[in-house]
């Protein structure tokens, strides 16, 4: 593939990032530069610049005079993800109630019908993808802080991978996160903090355990 940008190390590393949240690239798999720069069509400085932005979202290792490498798939990397992107998210959901104006929520809640619509259309692959929007769109609107919006945004695409083997471990957790995101809405546009925050960790550790549960068959299979 040839890949056309102002940005081509981003956009690299989307591809890649792509190909490991969906597990194209599987826990563990090597990443040989040269070969992998032949396939997408770029040049080894560019597929550098991409891992080093793949490292910083924890989807890659990079390893002195080994290479790079897929990020394995660990209870404890799941548990660390989840207990602190989650407190971060609840921040975000206490600040968006507390802050919003007329004009800044609209087209959020306008995402619930159309969420909807892909759950009951079983198109999981463009609800979670629906889903992840609605998360970048209010952490920049609503974080009101640098490091707070960096530390989300870095962690997004680590989230999307453990959230797609929630997907494939067990069908119904969208439902579920379906019901706790409308809910979400409801104490956001109400401006209950402390409820929004607690949909937001309730979330969190509803899909946690769905995750631990989905590696613990694979390292038992």
């Amino acid at each position: 593939m040839s890949l056309q940008a102002v940005s081509l190390s981003e956009q690299i590393a989307r591809h890649l990032g792509e190909r490991i949240i969906t597990g194209t690239l599987a826990p563990g798999a090597k990443l040989p530069e040269s070969e992998l720069a032949k396939e997408i069509d770029v040049s080894t400085n560019s597929l550098r610049e991409a891992f080093r932005l793949l490292e910083k979202q924890h989807l890659i290792e990079l390893q002195p005079r080994r290479g790079a490498r897929v990020c394995e798939v660990t209870e404890t990397q799941v548990k660390d993800l989840y207990e602190y992107l989650f407190l971060l998210l609840s921040q975000l959901a206490e600040r968006a109630a507390a802050s919003w104006q007329p004009g800044q929520i609209e087209d959020l809640v306008a995402m619930l019908p159309q969420l909807e619509q892909h759950f009951h259309n079983n198109d999981m692959p463009a609800a979670h993808q629906l889903a992840f929007r609605f998360v970048e769109i209010a952490t920049a609107r609503f974080s009101a802080n640098r490091y707070l919006e960096a530390d989300i945004l870095n962690l997004i695409p680590l989230l999307k991978r453990y959230s797609f083997i929630a997907l494939q471990e067990d069908t119904t957790e969208f439902d579920v996160s379906l019901q706790i995101f409308k809910r979400l809405l409801v104490n956001i546009v109400g401006r209950k903090q402390q409820d929004a925050g607690e949909d937001i960790r309730e979330y969190g550790e509803n899909q946690c355990q769905i995750v631990l549960r989905a590696i613990a068959k694979r390292s038992a299979a």
